[in-house]
């Protein structure tokens, strides 16, 4: 390969990795990534990019000499059955509510084209929660979800990172969100802090949104429990997910949730298994050790984790709080986070 070669993989790499974050929403490598429709022009966006941005750019578009990483691409990204692609690498764009029932052959971005598209990934969920049983398309590695960390934190305020410039000259955030205003407005708009729910503000109205997600708080733990079982190449049924089907202690006396980052419990046919999806750590545990860890994620404070412990293992209260305390040192579990109703029972006692 040549280092001209060379250079050509790394660009599409980096154009592939930063159009990842544009789609997800999920920053890592990059301040801002900008993705600039066929027939818009980036002329303009010196002033308003930096070293840490990324530009996406139709290829055979105007040269462009700003300070932003620039990275070419053919194609679009915009309606259903969209591919583009860097080089070799491409994506494809799909409904949600459709991944399911096409043939996926490579990457594939799935968003929500329409309310009927949402209602299905909540639908999903709440079977996900009660049962265990999760989407075959959130499963598939290859697939992507889009403004999945606007999931997460619908209301939380954040400054545009994923833009999308239009060849009429309009300024709009991910895949398919809102449109924040005029390309010659965007050193101001880029300012102004956004919700996450702004990134459907085509298929409802953002306080049905709200509420939808207000209701389902265990919606970015689902998504984390999602990443797990594509770590683990776990396919439904061959394992058991506290939280989702199945809680190894069902004692009624719980008031929270597991915090959304927190590493998972799971029964495997090898025993307990704690794994986390963000570090990829996975330790076996003992049933007392389990049992220990799952108290702990469902209560919200330690003195009531230790009422627990305490009262399942048949020990007293101070024995019972220092094996919470160890717990949480050792294994980075966390207090529950308290939810806004009681959890919803997710299984029988083990």
């Amino acid at each position: 390969m040549t280092r001209d070669e060379e250079g050509s993989v790394d660009i599409e790499r980096v154009g592939a990795r930063a159009l990842r974050e544009w789609i997800t929403g999920v920053r890592d490598q990059h301040t801002r990534v900008y993705l600039v429709d066929v027939g818009a022009s980036a002329r303009n966006l010196d002033a308003v990019t930096s070293k840490d941005d990324v530009m996406l750019l139709p290829t055979g578009s105007d040269p462009y000499r700003g300070p932003a990483t620039a990275v070419r691409y053919n194609g679009a990204l915009r309606d259903l059955g969209d591919e583009l692609f860097f080089g070799e690498r491409g994506v494809e764009l799909q409904d949600y509510s459709a991944a399911e029932f096409v043939q996926i052959v490579g990457p594939t971005a799935v968003c929500f084209f329409d309310e009927s598209s949402w209602r299905a990934f909540l639908d999903d969920a709440e079977v996900a929660r009660r049962t265990g049983i999760f989407p075959s398309t959130l499963l598939d590695p290859r697939i992507l979800l889009a403004d999945r960390r606007a999931l997460a934190d619908p209301r939380g305020l954040e400054t545009p990172s994923a833009i999308r410039l239009s060849s009429v000259g309009r300024v709009s955030i991910g895949v398919r969100g809102a449109d924040i205003g005029h390309v010659d407005d965007l050193p101001a708009v880029l300012t102004i802090p956004l919700p996450g729910v702004a990134a459907w503000d085509d298929i409802a109205p953002r306080d049905v949104l709200l509420a939808d997600l207000a209701n389902r708080e265990w919606i970015g733990r689902y998504l984390q429990a999602t990443d797990l079982m594509k770590m683990l190449r776990l396919a439904n049924g061959a394992a058991r997910i506290t939280g989702f089907g199945w809680s190894l202690v069902d004692d009624n006396l719980s008031d929270a949730e597991p915090p959304i980052r927190d590493p998972f419990l799971l029964e495997t046919a090898d025993g307990f298994i704690l794994a986390d999806p963000t570090t990829l750590r996975r330790q076996l545990l003992s049933p007392m050790t389990a049992t220990v860890v799952a108290v702990a994620q469902t209560s919200s404070t330690l003195a009531l984790a230790a009422e627990r412990v305490a009262r399942k293992l048949g020990i007293s209260i101070s024995e019972a709080e220092t094996l919470c305390r160890a717990a949480l040192a050792a294994l980075g579990v966390h207090s529950g986070r308290r939810a806004a109703a009681a959890p919803r029972p997710t299984g029988v006692d083990a």
